[in-house]
């Protein structure tokens, strides 16, 4: 199970009287996905840019449909991912 998958269920979780915003939840489940491919050895930081470590498949589809969006040139950056 990844973090952005767990982050779902608890935002499902949340009693109503305290709502998640939806760019709120986006937001934090891009980072949550960020975070996965961190500790997947599939990207790095490099400064404030994401570079691809690694090509190797996590099983994951999902974190490795989003690796392979950071495959290409140029580097993206922290704040463009989220």
């Amino acid at each position: 199970m990844t973090t952005a998958h767990d982050l779902t269920i608890v935002s499902l979780e949340v009693p109503s009287d305290y709502p998640v915003e939806r760019g709120d939840l986006s937001l934090a489940l891009a980072g949550a996905e960020l975070i996965d491919l961190m500790e997947a050895g599939t990207v790095a930081l490099d400064g404030d840019l994401l570079r691809p470590v690694s090509r190797a498949a996590s099983g994951d589809r999902l974190l490795d449909a989003a690796a392979s969006l950071l495959a290409g040139d140029p580097a993206e950056s922290v704040t463009d991912w989220l």
